[in-house]
């Protein structure tokens, strides 16, 4: 499968109760969108060719900080378009570097990633196996973030067995 190289959009909203522990360094630690206990939910589309024909896609994940920066997630998408019906499924984990909130303008983040992608007939499955790096800046409730993203298939592939594309994201903390 190929990738286009852009990104329709990406839109992260977190979710969920801070970790705050004041007895903890003496006061309240400064609260974070990356705080252990955080949830996030995700979702975001785009476009690429696969097959021979053009897709377009939208999905939803939603993610777990199981501690300060780290997240476990899941995310889900469904391919539109004319050729066999595509479907993928993509646990992740991913780290941001929550103790530089505040501190630096921007904040890196790096992840690995695993898709299955479902196939209809007259297709295989496919697997790929990716990572992605880039920085998150944070202005008030507003998270704008720019990367990029590896991904190599698994699967038996005849051609274009790895991707690079960029990575973006545009979100909102409530």
């Amino acid at each position: 499968m190929k990738r286009s190289t852009w990104v329709v959009a990406a839109v992260a909203v977190l979710l969920g109760e801070a970790h705050a522990d004041p007895s903890f360094g003496g006061s309240s630690p400064r609260e974070t969108p990356f705080d252990r206990g955080h949830v996030s939910v995700t979702a975001g589309g785009g476009s690429q060719s696969a097959f021979g024909f053009r897709y377009f896609g939208a999905g939803i994940g939603v993610g777990y900080y199981v501690l300060d920066g780290l997240q476990l997630g899941i995310f889900g998408l469904h391919e539109f378009g004319n050729g066999p019906r595509l479907n993928k499924v993509s646990p992740s984990l991913e780290y941001v570097a929550q103790p530089l909130v505040g501190s630096w303008p921007v904040i890196p983040y790096t992840g690995a990633f695993y898709n299955h992608w479902f196939v209809g007939d007259p297709g295989s499955d496919i697997d790929t196996l990716g990572s992605r790096a880039g920085v998150l800046y944070l202005s008030g409730r507003i998270i704008a973030g720019i990367g990029i993203v590896y991904e190599h298939v698994l699967s038996t592939c005849s051609q274009d067995c790895d991707s690079v594309y960029p990575d973006v994201t545009l979100g909102f903390t409530l």
